[in-house]
């Protein structure tokens, strides 16, 4: 009788310290939560994706898009001479000119008209395309084609008119230093004697928190990206979303670290950084080239400034989150694209934009879908909440579960035989 009372009491006392409502009651915090952040336009995949985001202390966020409206405009043409034009208007007086730039947007990029729509290509394709109201030239033939890349920054098509010509566009520093001549207004080339006026002007637009595109041209039979005739430096606009700077504010005074990821040149995106309180005095940017010369020891040490990584490749972003872990910070990703899908599933807590692919859909925690910073301060708002509840739950359960334990060990010893009963284990 002795040792069958005492197997009792082991297990009510087993059974009593069990905190078994715990998985019920994350379940139904997650799934309610899930509803409500669904009408603040943020979409749970996966339910643990919720209560992470409340945790996170650094988040990668991509540019365009997020902090961007992520609909350009073309604001400016300046040519080699660096004579500036806001308008096709104004082009139109060039004709000449106007051709050849115009040939160089229309062929070398993969957007196309459906009715009054511009689509296919990118985000900056379309503005460009946009900004050009001309039908394309049938005479004109497309004999290959080399999209953009993030490691060699350029796009080129080379199309037979009369003779055969690589069209190219791209970054600055790819196109710039190699171009030997200019077009002027009137459409004639001319030799470029100063590429120090060009990239000076450049940084002033950059400064300004514009994209900057650079179009130019070769002889097709010219097999290096050399001796280019710079046709035009195209200044392109995206307007900050209006929340940007509040959702900022609200994850930094959060004490979470955001980084800007962008491709971007390091002086657009710096711009933008100070624009949206992002980026300060004694904030760290860098590139691509500098992060990838440093060690992963030195990125440690320099991590908890760093604001900033421009002109960044999709094998940057994964690395910059393995490092962070590494120091046992838990991240968070932001990103649309097809590149991106690496690092939103390599974070511990991935954010997809609505507008993305699916790919970085599939990769995702969690979709904002109205592509908004602030959406995504709101989910760590809802994380950290669900992480307040579920720790004064097993405060209430264990609170609870350790009286029943010593009511049960005491009570034994007082000459109670059943101080706590079935019926009120079940009720506990």
């Amino acid at each position: 009788n002795y040792i069958i009372y005492a197997l009792t009491l082991a297990v009510t006392i087993i059974v009593v310290a069990v905190p078994e409502g715990l998985p019920m009651m994350i379940t139904l915090v997650l799934s309610k939560n899930m509803k409500k952040m669904a009408k603040e336009n943020v979409l749970v995949r996966k339910l643990l994706g919720i209560e992470t985001a409340g945790n996170i202390n650094i988040l990668f966020t991509d540019k365009t898009g997020t902090l961007t409206k992520g609909k350009f405009e073309v604001v400016e043409i300046v040519l080699g001479n660096t004579k500036r034009f806001n308008t096709e208007l104004e082009l139109l007086r060039y004709e000449k000119y106007y051709n050849i730039l115009s040939d160089s947007i229309l062929y070398n990029c993969d957007c196309y008209y459906d009715g009054d729509t511009v689509i296919g290509g990118n985000i900056t394709d379309r503005a460009l395309f946009s900004f050009i109201h001309k039908e394309k030239n049938d005479n004109i033939k497309i004999i290959n084609t080399k999209q953009f890349n993030s490691k060699d920054k350029y796009s080129m098509t080379t199309i037979f008119k009369d003779k055969k010509i690589d069209l190219i566009k791209g970054a600055k520093e790819v196109i710039i230093p190699n171009c030997k001549y200019y077009y002027n207004e009137n459409g004639i080339k001319e030799k470029i004697n100063n590429l120090k006026i060009i990239d000076e002007y450049i940084d002033e637009i950059s400064r300004k928190g514009k994209r900057v595109i650079c179009i130019a041209e070769k002889n097709s039979y010219i097999t290096d990206i050399k001796d280019l005739t710079l046709i035009a430096i195209i200044s392109i606009k995206d307007e900050i979303r209006e929340n940007t700077k509040e959702g900022i504010n609200l994850i930094q005074n959060a004490g979470i670290q955001t980084v800007m990821i962008t491709g971007d040149n390091i002086n657009t995106a710096i711009a933008i950084g100070k624009e949206i309180n992002l980026f300060n005095n004694g904030d760290i940017a860098i590139t691509s080239n500098e992060f990838n010369q440093k060690s992963d020891d030195e990125i440690k040490k320099i991590l908890p400034k760093i604001k900033i990584l421009a002109r960044t490749l999709p094998t940057d972003k994964t690395r910059i989150i393995k490092i962070a872990q590494s120091m046992n910070m838990i991240v968070g990703m932001t990103g649309d694209g097809i590149n991106d899908a690496p690092a939103l599933k390599n974070a511990d807590v991935g954010f997809a934009m609505g507008s993305g692919t699916e790919i970085a859909k599939e990769a995702s925690d969690i979709v904002i879908i109205d592509n908004n910073i602030k959406s995504i301060s709101n989910a760590i708002l809802y994380g950290r909440t669900i992480f307040k509840n579920i720790r004064k739950f097993i405060i209430c359960q264990l609170t609870i579960n350790l009286c029943a334990i010593a009511i049960s060990l005491i009570g034994t010893f007082i000459g109670i035989d059943t101080p706590v009963t079935v019926i009120q284990i079940d009720r506990k």
